[in-house]
């Protein structure tokens, strides 16, 4: 198969960069990439495809995820998980002497995390990949300078499982796409007074595809890649060998077009399910019935035109 997707478990303590070059590598393939990242800290689920398809990596950036998270008490970080540097630690006696005095603070952190299902909006974590004037902003923060405080929309969808450990908490958490849930700890650190880091983080789900489904990144072979047809499946039409001739040298199709979303359609090859183009009704012009995303000469191979 030379154009897939990999669903992997990626472990906790290596880059995201660093799953996606082992794949490359791994299984020789020119073009590989990613439909989210995790920090270097977490572990879970993630989509990668690889050779034409990934093409379609922008259409699973926006899609909402899930997630398993550990919580400990009395220790804060600059980045708000484990891999941050710490800004605030209390020993073990302080951390006993607190709990022995708040005995009502498992109720507490529930009713504070449950009542952030109505934020609808989330200040992004100064400690982040996001960039600043070409460079990350988690830089220009620990060289000593200050960055705008980037305000991000975000909607909670559900919080379940919620579960006390000996010196913290677990939630499961369902949330949009672009929430960081390290932020979600810090603002929980902040609301109950007391230091707390996210000690550990699984994403479970991206959109409909659940973390069931994704091979762990030592065992992971070539063939267990997943073809379109289960994973992004789109309206498709399949076209006559007049009409792929046409495609492929960017001309167009003008009738039974297929209705679609803001994801588009496929054409498909005459005689089989391969793609043959993937085509957009958003952004079109006004005298052209759709726009092309990528048109494949073959599709499991080269990418012949695209606009």
């Amino acid at each position: 198969m030379k154009s897939g997707y990999f669903f992997v478990h990626k472990p906790s303590g290596i880059t995201s960069s660093h799953l996606v070059l082992n794949l490359k590598k791994r299984f020789r393939l020119q073009s590989i990439g990613h439909t989210g990242t995790l920090d270097r800290f977490a572990e879970g689920l993630m989509i990668l495809p690889f050779g034409d398809f990934t093409s379609f990596s922008q259409l699973f950036l926006g899609s909402d995820k899930s997630y398993y998270a550990e919580v400990s008490i009395g220790k804060r970080t600059d980045s708000g998980d484990v891999d941050g540097l710490t800004t605030e630690e209390w020993s073990e006696i302080e951390l006993k002497a607190w709990l022995a005095k708040c005995p009502h603070w498992k109720e507490t952190w529930r009713k504070h995390l449950l009542g952030m299902k109505e934020w609808k909006v989330q200040t992004a974590p100064t400690i982040s990949a996001l960039k600043v004037s070409g460079k990350r902003q988690s830089d220009h923060v620990r060289e000593g300078l200050e960055v705008e405080a980037k305000v991000r929309p975000m909607e909670i969808f559900r919080i379940w499982d919620l579960q006390d450990t000996e010196f913290g908490f677990s939630f499961r958490i369902h949330v949009s796409s672009g929430t960081y849930i390290r932020k979600i700890v810090l603002d929980l650190s902040d609301l109950m007074g007391i230091p707390l880091v996210l000690k550990r983080l699984v994403r479970e789900q991206i959109g409909s595809w659940k973390a069931e489904t994704a091979s762990p990144l030592e065992t992971l072979q070539l063939d267990e890649a997943k073809p379109w047809q289960e994973v992004l499946v789109l309206p498709s039409r399949r076209l006559t060998s007049l009409e792929r001739k046409a495609v492929v040298h960017g001309g167009y199709v003008w009738d039974h077009l297929p209705n679609a979303d803001e994801r588009g359609f496929y054409f498909l090859e005459p005689d089989s399910e391969e793609i043959v183009a993937w085509c957009l009704y958003q952004g079109k012009r006004d005298h052209l019935p759709y726009r092309y995303g990528k048109v494949f000469f073959d599709p499991s191979a080269k990418i012949m035109f695209s606009n």
